[in-house]
């Protein structure tokens, strides 16, 4: 028999025969009936949804479209090592179907469907920022201080706090590495139904904080004039910076070459940072040790946003509230 879990991958069983009603072939062997408890070979192809597949598949030819209409020049090899990578994964995934591993299978589906649907995010949230919209800092920061938080005062305060500053760097970049730990556990431990929830609300979270940004694009904390002392080491910064001179190139027309592995992440608000860290904290909770450490690790990095990430207030607040709310959803 299959297990739940595998029912939750998107696994399905052919009927079993029950008893015969009319049969008059007498249909019932113990050999037919080992057959139909087998899962089919596609049907763990299905996970996280036909929908979603469906939706990284419009992704990527809305990707198309954008790039013949600006003109980009790509650069074609990150974009072949993250085909190759689905490519390996999903076959991989046939095969854990055939071999009745449907943890293994849930590994390799699930990695395959976050490395597609990521890469063409990606490429779209770099042609969102094309247009170049009026950047929105001013009146985020002016949000930040009514709501009566002094966001260069913070970061003078990490400034003069270095061992303070570089554990919430620490714990903002391990946001990332993450994804692939809520993949392994989850489908270690058989939580796949967890697993596709969580692939798909990440979809949804990305998505709808690319398509925010678009109409509110922001440079972030750093880039602001009134911030006078900021913690300096190279860790504590990079997550607040990296992404400056790719948003000016874009800003500028100066942006020629698509190249994967070159992308930075220009959204500023929401914080996709802090919705990753909210779902992330969600998927693992239920699980024995690792959940209440996930726990604790993602607030920190909620609270790091705004540091090592360059977020304004505002910004956390978003990103982390519209992982609240899709999550809330989901329960409905």
């Amino acid at each position: 028999m299959l297990l739940d879990v595998e029912r939750a991958a998107g696994a399905r069983c052919l009927p079993v025969e029950g008893k015969a009603e009319g049969n008059a072939q007498g249909i019932g062997s113990a050999r037919e009936a080992e057959s139909r408890r087998r899962p089919r070979l596609t049907a763990g192809l299905a996970a996280p949804g036909r929908g979603f597949w469906g939706i990284a598949a419009g992704i990527g030819a809305l990707d198309l479209l954008g790039i013949a209409w600006t003109g980009l020049r790509v650069e074609p090899l990150g974009f072949l090592a993250a085909l190759g990578a689905v490519l390996v994964l999903l076959a991989a995934a046939f095969l854990c179907s055939a071999l009745r591993e449907p943890k293994l299978r849930a590994m390799a589906l699930a990695s395959a469907y976050l490395i597609a649907v990521t890469t063409g995010l990606a490429v779209l949230h770099v042609l969102a920022a094309m247009p170049a919209l009026p950047l929105a800092d001013e009146t985020l920061a002016g949000i930040e201080t009514a709501l009566g938080f002094d966001g260069p005062a913070y970061l003078a305060f990490l400034a003069a706090h270095p061992d303070l500053a570089r554990v919430l760097a620490l714990a903002y970049h391990s946001s990332g590495p993450q994804i692939g730990l809520v993949v392994v556990v989850l489908s270690a431990v058989g939580r796949t139904g967890r697993l596709w929830a969580y692939a798909r609300l990440f979809t949804l979270a990305l998505a709808a904080c690319i398509l925010v940004s678009a109409f509110v694009p922001a440079a972030g904390t750093y880039a602001a004039a009134a911030v006078q002392g900021r913690p300096t080491g190279e860790l504590e910064t990079v997550g607040a910076l990296w992404h400056l001179d790719m948003l000016q190139a874009l800003r500028d027309g100066r942006f020629h070459t698509l190249a994967l592995f070159e992308i930075r992440g220009l959204v500023t608000f929401p914080s996709f940072h802090a919705s990753l860290a909210v779902l992330t904290g969600w998927a693992l909770r239920p699980v024995p040790v690792i959940g209440p450490l996930a726990l604790l690790l993602n607030a920190t990095i909620v609270v790091a946003a705004i540091g090592a990430g360059g977020h304004y207030l505002p910004d956390v607040m978003a990103g982390a509230a519209l992982a609240f709310a899709l999550v809330a959803a989901r329960r409905r």
